[in-house]
């Protein structure tokens, strides 16, 4: 179905919008294995669409449209089940996927979060943000930032989030047809030296945007191609890593300037032009 489909067919629209890290840091490991970070999270317009219906009975079905998600370890799947549990309704949820999946762009994450917060107002459950947030902590680190639904400094193992104010910058981002799991690449993550703690900044500075991703040295021994796409990338710019993904990104000036780039890019690369968002799209429809 198209979107005029679900429309008429009585589901709800929501975008699920993509997130980059402008930096990583590592600077420690709790005992229960997790690692502590620091970084900052910028919503990007490159979303997933989920329609959202709710029923009369207490059914749970979803549908993601990738081919690459197993529909019961899908996070949305498990978003609906956890905010309905105990509930006497149920929901039709379908997930069209644009975001990469394994590519360090929150996408799983976002979905889940966007389907927490669609039921919440769909069935007038009236969890408040900071509850939604805790409930969406159990399904993953990354979840809470989405509800949270403003670009953030985050800390803690992704819990910890303050307000954070960003330039709607323009980035060109590329993914090379692969996902990379988070947990292969912590697992071989090594801490070799006492690691700089950032002081929390609230603000954009050209200090913090000259911060890297301490994972990449990891990624790029896992990945010859991460390597080659990022050194190909550090041609535009001061190229990057998101996350513990696959994907990479450079800030331009200029959308004129993604016409050379894509004039030299690789067949084997998907590119995005992206701009940052202030804003989760949710909450833009809310004010």
């Amino acid at each position: 179905m198209n979107k005029k489909d679900y429309k008429q067919e009585g589901y709800e629209e929501f975008k699920a919008p993509a997130k980059i890290n402008l930096f990583l840091k590592i600077i420690g490991k709790r005992d229960d294995g997790f690692h502590k970070l620091q970084s900052v999270f910028q919503l990007i317009d490159l979303y997933d669409y989920i329609y959202i219906r709710i029923r009369s009975d207490t059914q749970i079905n979803l549908i993601n449209a990738s081919i690459e998600v197993d529909n019961q370890d899908d996070l949305g799947l498990k978003a609906a089940r956890l905010i309905l549990k105990d509930k006497n309704i149920g929901v039709d949820i379908y997930i069209k996927k644009n975001i990469p999946i394994g590519a360090g762009l929150g996408g799983g994450s976002s979905d889940a979060a966007t389907i927490l917060m669609g039921i919440n107002k769909l069935a007038n459950i009236n969890l408040t943000k900071k509850e939604l947030m805790t409930l969406g902590l159990g399904l993953g680190a990354d979840v809470p930032f989405f509800i949270f639904g403003e670009n953030a400094w985050v800390e803690g193992v992704g819990e910890k989030l303050s307000k954070f104010n960003i330039p709607n910058f323009i980035y060109y981002l590329c993914y090379p047809n692969f996902s990379i799991s988070t947990e292969s690449i912590f697992k071989s993550f090594k801490l070799t030296k006492v690691p700089i703690t950032l002081k929390m900044s609230t603000c954009f500075s050209e200090k913090l945007d000259q911060e890297c991703n301490d994972l990449e040295s990891t990624i790029t021994k896992k990945y010859i191609k991460m390597k080659k796409l990022l050194s190909w990338m550090n041609n535009f710019g001061f190229a990057k890593i998101s996350g513990t993904g696959s994907s990479v990104f450079v800030k331009i000036a200029d959308v004129k300037e993604t016409q050379f780039i894509d004039e030299k890019k690789p067949i084997d690369l998907k590119s995005f032009i992206v701009k940052g968002l202030s804003k989760h799209p949710f909450y833009d429809v809310l004010s």
